[in-house]
């Protein structure tokens, strides 16, 4: 319907949700996933990039198999 990029950003918790998603949209908006793992580790701050890039890989990966 158009020849703009299109990106779908409800609904990805997950590399599996991504990568369904990333088979219709040009790309897939993840804000409230990293949201609620800063969140999960509120009590170990130490742990937030660890956890943000373990989720973003696991997109990733899930996007580009």
């Amino acid at each position: 319907m158009t020849d703009l990029p299109l990106c779908v950003g409800f609904g990805i918790r997950d590399g599996a949700t991504a990568a369904e998603v990333a088979k219709v949209a040009d790309g897939v908006i993840v804000g409230s996933a990293l949201v609620n793992r800063i969140a999960e580790s509120v009590d170990a701050p130490e742990t937030i990039a660890g956890q943000l890039k373990s989720v973003l890989a696991e997109m990733r990966t899930a996007m580009d198999a």
